[in-house]
């Protein structure tokens, strides 16, 4: 379960397909795509770039600690912030970014009181936009591994956003149905926590032939409106956490291939806000709107230092385009890309630039973002 796959091996599937209990949402969202802009090409910060970099240190609060890169692994730099970690309220949160010139997946181990209780997999931003993913163990050891070739890794590997809790502690478990179930195997079995008016998920599922929601969450950590957070699944490939308000949790796999979701989906990283209580609502510029269609509208809000985002957006223009400004005092002191969730549970990213302009790119077809981009579980330390 969860096994790696071949680094040079691209994952296959057409973007387009859909399944489960979100069919008639993904129906809707494929339909008003026919308004959408033509595809255009991204800018990318690449390799090149990451050679340029040097190893030199950045200057950090005290509350976070900073991280060694080790095993040829160095500061990314260019203008994002040096490795470090932190643990709040139980919620470990990385930031910075990192590459490679070599093949060896190890860039770290966590600190003793950064470390999971069980083994944890999340989601993480690799170069132009690729899903990758952390593979973090009780012994604080972390492996990094790529949707597809290696160098996508090597290039760029964004901690920006990523978070997993330290534990079970305060957790309420929640149970799998309609044959999913815990995917053990040293994972933690599914749990919720509210934590600041945020909900943070935790553990692992999987299914064979499930047919349905994977669970349904109790009353207390229900949204009022229709949720879609990004998760890692199996062999690093991408997916979402569709929640309404009903408290019925779908899982939707990229490109609709449903086994890289049965063979292992993971909870850890995934949080959302149940509500608008104390979001400031984001003003839309350059033709971006609020998505509407039961989502939250565009808003931000710090909790305990950290920057979380929440709603969905779209646009009939390009996506290059700056989608908003986030106002002072929200604003990171260096650029963070953060893995968004977009159109059929489809990956990209969203750019934040220090001066707080955030622009909206897809890992793969631009229309994948124009047509839906969520905000849904998108926070940074700034």
């Amino acid at each position: 379960m969860f096994a790696l796959q071949d680094q040079d091996t691209p994952r296959a599937g057409a973007r387009d397909l859909t399944r489960n209990g979100a069919l008639a949402r993904r129906l809707r969202r494929t339909a008003a795509g026919a308004v959408c802009a033509a595809a255009v090409a991204l800018p990318l910060a690449g390799a090149a770039t990451a050679q340029a970099a040097t190893s030199a240190p950045h200057t950090l609060t005290n509350v976070w600690t900073s991280l060694a890169p080790q095993n040829g692994w160095f500061d990314y730099q260019n203008h994002t912030a040096a490795p470090a970690v932190t643990n709040i309220g139980g919620i470990v949160h990385l930031k910075g970014a990192i590459a490679t010139f070599g093949s060896n997946p190890v860039p770290f181990t966590l600190p003793v009181g950064d470390r999971p209780a069980n083994e944890v997999h999340v989601q993480v931003d690799l170069f132009a936009a690729v899903a990758g993913q952390l593979d973090i163990t009780p012994s604080g050891v972390v492996t990094v591994s790529s949707e597809q070739g290696w160098s996508a890794a090597q290039g760029f590997t964004g901690l920006d956003g990523v978070t997993f809790a330290a534990s079970g502690t305060s957790f309420t478990p929640l149970t799998p149905l309609n044959g999913w179930t815990s995917a053990g195997s040293g994972f933690a079995s599914p749990a919720a926590r509210t934590i600041n008016g945020i909900v943070h998920l935790r553990g692992a599922i999987a299914a064979s032939n499930p047919t349905g929601e994977a669970f349904i969450l109790p009353t207390a950590f229900r949204p009022n409106h229709e949720v879609y957070v990004p998760v890692d699944l199996c062999n690093a490939n991408s997916g979402r956490l569709n929640i309404s308000p009903t408290g019925v949790v779908d899982v939707v796999a990229e490109g609709g291939n449903s086994s890289n979701a049965d063979c292992g989906t993971s909870l850890d990283g995934a949080w959302f806000a149940p509500s608008e209580t104390s979001f400031t609502q984001l003003t839309l510029q350059n033709g971006w709107h609020n998505y509407e269609d039961g989502t939250a509208t565009a808003a931000v809000r710090k909790i305990s230092g950290i920057v979380h985002l929440e709603g969905a957006i779209a646009t009939s223009g390009s996506s290059q385009l700056v989608a908003f400004t986030l106002p002072v005092g929200f604003r990171p002191a260096h650029n963070v890309y953060v893995s968004v969730d977009m159109n059929n549970a489809s990956k990209g990213h969203v750019l934040i630039d220090s001066n707080g302009q955030v622009t909206v790119f897809a890992e793969g077809n631009p229309s994948d973002a124009t047509m839906f981009t969520s905000l849904d579980g998108v926070s940074f330390a700034p």
